[in-house]
């Protein structure tokens, strides 16, 4: 019996991105992730200030997100 060729492994496209993250924060981990997660509160912030004035109005459909406040 013959053994099967193994296929090479499909390259992940985030592993680039997720490297240059960590090697913006010299390998630590903590620092990356920090600012990772500042980053997506201030991207929330600027969404939640972009909203139409119609939702600022109370015009919006139910379950809609609710704006977040300032931490």
């Amino acid at each position: 019996m013959q053994a099967q060729p193994q296929s090479a492994p499909v390259p992940n496209p985030m592993e680039g991105k997720i490297d240059a993250v960590l090697a913006e924060f010299g390998g630590d981990a903590r620092a990356a992730i920090g600012a990772l997660l500042y980053n997506r509160e201030e991207l929330l912030r600027d969404a939640d200030r972009a909203i139409s004035l119609g939702f600022l109005r109370g015009k919006f459909s139910e379950g809609a997100r609710p704006v977040r406040e300032s931490e």
